[in-house]
């Protein structure tokens, strides 16, 4: 049996009304009065029921729990003294909500039962009430918790209808993936449960890679959005989905638009096409290397940052290098390889075959860095473009040049510069 300490999971109780009303409960098994910690536990996970459909309600809109609710406050005002409504509440909350498993349910039905012979008189009965056992109790507390009182009201699986409407109402108003984020960690993610999760996320996979309509596609930017922020602050969830839904993730679908977004996510996360099946990462690596294919997706085949630099110096890639500097600066740091990025950049300004790509390689490539280029890197730098006149012969060579030929004295105050006429 799994560890479990009813101390430890009172802290863990989500409603602090409810944990309030659970320290009774405490109470009363603590001191041995098993009866009205049985009667108390059974008033106390029925009440805390209730505030998780007003909190679905009123925070995340799900109609089916305002429909829950105003069933519940017709029955009371049909029948004040009647208690009807809390012998159902179990059953709708498992067969509407889809919050309990099936032995959940059993286990709270039985505390009922419980409450039930604990709270009335037996009269055929030598004892009238009920004394349940220590043990008895002790379990009951423990499923009460574990069940109920200790879970998110988001722990019911039809709320992702309601987390997709939100996010349909808010993508036009929270427009950066920063504004994004904070929403949807702060609303959603830290209150989904493992299980909801994984749902949410093979969810959010199909209508962002699998379905092309007018409706899924107007939500692709956010959802992409709101799967990246999954990877970033759950990414273990996120990796045991990947295990999972092996089969799932592998049946490609092609069509143009939904090929760029799996192309597009994969560039920013490649280390997830190692989870596809061998059969669609070889389909992957032929679209990449078709010819009309963009050259940017070339990254996609390489792991290591390293290896995706020595592709790039050794291809004829100096006309789309650029698009993804941020991804290869960043490994770069990440991976301890930033003498290799500062080779690139280098590499990448004296190849320029334009005037044009020249002033946009070294705005991108050298300016930025050029305070991190040791000495080396700096003669291969005037050298290259002593020998480019795409480099030398450009409009604004003379003050970008001074900027490397002042980088190049301040390591070397001695540097002898009449080699290179051009520069």
């Amino acid at each position: 049996m799994s560890y479990f300490s009813i101390d430890e999971s009172i802290e863990n109780i989500k409603n602090p009304y409810t944990k309030e009303l659970f320290k009774e409960v405490h109470s009363s098994y603590t001191m041995g009065n098993y009866r009205s910690a049985t009667v108390m536990l059974w008033s106390v996970v029925v009440t805390d029921l209730v505030n998780k459909l007003n909190v679905l309600d009123s925070i995340y809109n799900d109609p089916k729990a305002l429909q829950i609710l105003n069933e519940i406050r017709q029955e009371q005002t049909k029948e004040p003294k009647s208690s009807k409504w809390e012998s159902e509440i179990i059953d709708k909350f498992h067969r509407q909500l889809n919050f309990f498993e099936t032995y959940e349910v059993s286990d709270l039905e039985y505390l009922q039962q419980m409450r039930h012979v604990s709270a009335h008189p037996v009269i055929s009965s030598a004892d009238l009430l009920h004394v349940p056992a220590k043990e008895k109790v002790y379990s009951l507390i423990r499923s009460a918790l574990d069940s109920v009182l200790t879970k998110e009201a988001l722990f019911s699986s039809k709320i992702l209808d309601i987390i997709f409407s939100d996010l349909n109402t808010v993508k036009d108003t929270l427009m950066t993936f920063e504004d994004r984020e904070r929403y949807f960690i702060h609303k959603f993610l830290n209150k989904i449960p493992n299980n909801v999760l994984n749902k949410f996320i093979k969810t959010l996979w199909k209508y962002i890679f699998k379905i092309n309509n007018a409706d899924v596609n107007a939500n692709r930017g956010i959802n992409l959005d709101i799967l990246q922020v999954i990877i970033k602050n759950k990414k273990e969830s996120f990796l045991i989905f990947l295990k999972n839904e092996k089969i799932f993730i592998s049946d490609l679908k092609l069509e143009n638009q939904l090929k760029e977004a799996l192309l597009d996510f994969l560039v920013l996360n490649r280390f997830v096409i190692d989870f596809f099946e061998s059969e669609s990462i070889q389909t992957i690596h032929a679209i990449i290397d078709d010819e009309n294919s963009e050259k940017k997706y070339q990254i996609i085949k390489y792991q290591r940052i390293i290896d995706y630099i020595n592709y790039l110096i050794t291809t004829d890639t100096r006309n789309f290098v650029i698009t993804n500097l941020e991804i290869v600066e960043k490994e770069s740091i990440e991976h301890d390889c930033i003498e290799e990025f500062n080779n690139f950049c280098v590499y990448g300004y004296c190849q320029s075959s334009s005037f044009y790509e020249a002033d946009r390689t070294f705005d991108k490539l050298v300016r930025p860095h050029l305070d991190n280029f040791n000495i080396v890197q700096l003669r291969s730098l005037i050298e290259g473009a002593n020998s480019n006149d795409q480099c030398w012969a450009r409009w604004g060579k003379s003050s970008d040049h001074s900027l490397v030929k002042t980088a190049i004295t301040d390591l070397d105050p001695d540097f002898d510069f009449s080699s290179y006429t051009n520069f």
